[in-house]
């Protein structure tokens, strides 16, 4: 004698094929069945979250994430860091120096055409290469150097497409 069973619970599906079934099988099986099944009726469905009197509007919307932010981790990260402190003796930090807070060109220019030989940062010297991001879009970079300059503990002014375009136009430093 030969006993199929099929079950179908949403997602689920279960079956069991007993050529000669005994009660121990049987009952083990409808046991697993009830199982699944009192679990996927009492699994709650959760909808969107509900504001609580303490949140505003404001506080529910998701914050969004800075498009310089998302390049920076791709290009950038690797060699300054997740946090722009850099590496020490390797490659230098990008919190708080004169190369990302002062000149806009020279910073610019260092993405641009890349850099090569000695620099002090911070007082510490760096002797590395820095590889050009010239193949990177001109709001690519004015995006990756915005976000640069405004996080970090830095608080300077925004890198412009047109910074980038002018100062890729006028070539190699």
């Amino acid at each position: 004698m030969r006993i199929f069973f099929v079950f179908h619970f949403g997602n689920f599906l279960i079956w069991a094929d007993f050529e000669k079934p005994c009660m121990k099988e049987t009952k083990t099986f409808f046991i697993l069945v009830l199982l699944i099944l009192g679990v996927s009726c009492s699994s709650e469905k959760k909808g969107p979250p509900r504001m609580t009197a303490k949140q505003t509007k404001k506080d529910a919307k998701p914050k969004s994430t800075h498009p310089g932010k998302v390049l920076y981790m791709q290009f950038c990260m690797a060699c300054h860091m997740e946090n722009g402190e850099g590496v020490p003796s390797l490659y230098p930090p990008l919190t708080q120096t004169e190369y990302v807070l002062g000149d806009k060109k020279r910073l610019i220019e260092t993405v641009l055409h890349g850099m090569e030989g000695p620099i002090e940062v911070k007082g510490e010297k760096y002797n590395n290469i820095m590889a050009k991001l010239d193949y990177l879009r001109d709001e690519q970079i004015a995006d990756i150097l915005t976000y640069v300059r405004s996080n970090f503990g830095n608080n300077a002014e925004a890198v412009t497409v047109s910074d980038v375009r002018t100062v890729r136009a006028a070539g190699a430093k």
